[in-house]
């Protein structure tokens, strides 16, 4: 029991009550969850090497029952709250980071239990799900899905052959009248390219409109014209899908918006490493929310990409940590320079914890390292660095990095957190994580002495 309640604690521990609070879906979320982390408002405290547990009395008559499963970390809680984690899940961590010696019973209630081995149960069903199909399940599964296949390509060529010749009006338009025309009309095209099923498309379409209407910036002609060749090169490639190379087909496709099952990707050969977390990206606007978690493996040195989705107003999972390790085996989904994964059954976020820290690689090998992965995947958006020791610094007009060898690494335009990145380095050399897009660079953590500071969704 002794050996139990340690672990318990060394697990638990590995959470800070910052890194707690990077669990929060939103600023409003965190701020209640902190309020909730009093001791006062807590009942039924209890918990092992699992999980945390505890009773919240809210406006009920019954208390609200709050638990997480630590592997994840993942949270329950029986509230009508739709964000997720919410206050109470958010509370009852912040308190056990406080005050763990309030968590006396290590015996889990019915409703705890209840919950795990509902979760292992989903966990093994999809592990026997994989690994039991017959032969037979797996031709018959590809006949459905060729035949699915079949009506969205037709579909998806239909939304192109539009698209060509609204970008040829573009091009014969020009782009320097660009922001005279309404748009209104960037909205329909990226619309009629849903309809069509080419949502990947439509994604790159509305961010090129974004960069007209939404940018004060000078500059934004060349940012548009780039996007806008992404995406007729896009159209074209597609086209000729048939004589590319197999696993550039896989990109082209993905780009457009097409996707792979999850249950596939699990049956292709895993990378098994210590995967620790790096930063996370995200994205939301009304439709959906979109969040990026990268990795990168302690043995392998390979980059990973996680990607989480939300829709219809529903909050994005939690993130995954910076600095937290995850033990395991990821499945990367097919692709010239694949880098987005699925998470094996058996991965699970280690006790130990630490900054951040790849080995030092001089500008030029990062960017020959992007370049080879750009060479094998020209759709590539965006890709993972970081830079060791690199000093942030602001200079007419503009913010970049200087690296350890005194090459200048600019930052996007659109990057809002230049004066904390400068605040928290004071001038001395510090880790800047972030994502490359063939231009500049998104700083998304930086970790400087013994503090990891996270920038996505930063006030």
């Amino acid at each position: 029991m002794l050996e139990s309640a340690i672990f318990f604690r060394l697990f638990a521990m590995t959470l800070s009550a910052d890194q707690i609070l990077a669990l929060a879906p939103d600023a409003a979320s965190a701020k209640a969850g902190s309020a909730q982390s009093g001791a006062a408002k807590w009942s039924g405290l209890g918990g092992h090497a699992q999980a945390l547990w505890g009773l919240c009395q809210g406006s009920g008559k019954e208390p609200y029952r709050a638990q997480i499963d630590l592997a994840g970390p993942s949270f329950k809680c029986t509230c009508p709250s739709r964000k997720f984690p919410c206050k109470h899940g958010l509370g009852l961590y912040l308190l056990y980071a406080r005050d763990a010696q309030a968590f006396t019973d290590t015996t889990a209630p019915a409703w705890v239990n209840d919950w795990l081995q509902s979760r292992a149960q989903r966990s093994e069903q999809k592990a026997a799900k994989v690994e039991l199909a017959t032969p037979e399940d797996a031709a018959a599964k590809e006949q459905r899905q060729q035949k699915t296949q079949d009506k969205r390509a037709s579909s998806v060529e239909g939304g192109l052959a539009i698209l060509d010749i609204w970008l040829a009006d573009l091009a014969q338009s020009g782009l320097a009248g660009l922001r005279s025309k309404p748009a209104q009309d960037w909205e329909a095209m990226a619309a009629r390219l849903v309809d069509t099923q080419a949502g990947g498309l439509a994604a790159r379409l509305r961010r090129a409109g974004m960069r007209i209407y939404a940018s004060s910036s000078s500059g934004w002609e060349t940012a548009v014209a780039r996007e806008l060749a992404q995406i007729a090169l896009l159209s074209q490639s597609y086209r000729r899908l048939t004589t590319l190379p197999a696993l550039l087909q896989q990109d082209v496709k993905s780009a457009i918006g097409w996707t792979v099952n999850q249950d596939d990707v699990l049956l292709a050969p895993g990378v098994q490493d210590h995967w620790q977390v790096f930063g996370n990206h995200t994205d939301l606007d009304a439709r959906i929310g979109r969040r990026a978690c990268y990795l990168r493996g302690r043995a392998t040195g390979r980059w990973a990409m996680l990607l989480q989705f939300s829709a219809g107003g529903q909050a994005l999972p939690p993130p995954l940590l910076p600095g937290a390790v995850y033990q395991g085996t990821l499945h990367f989904y097919p692709g010239a320079a694949p880098l987005r994964v699925v998470f094996g059954s058996d991965v699970q976020m280690t006790p130990a914890t630490s900054m951040p820290h790849s080995e030092t690689r001089d500008t030029g090998t990062l960017l020959t390292g992007y370049a080879e992965a750009l060479a094998a995947n020209p759709f590539l958006e965006a890709f993972p660095m970081q830079f060791d020791g690199a000093v942030p610094q602001f200079d007419a007009g503009r913010w970049s990095l200087r690296s350890a060898a005194g090459a200048l690494i600019p930052l996007q335009d659109g990057f809002r957190h230049g004066w904390q990145l400068l605040a928290v380095a004071g001038g001395a050399p510090a880790n800047v994580f972030g994502v490359w897009d063939g231009i500049a660079l998104l700083p998304l953590s930086i970790a400087c002495g013994a503090r990891l500071y996270i920038l996505d969704g930063a006030p």
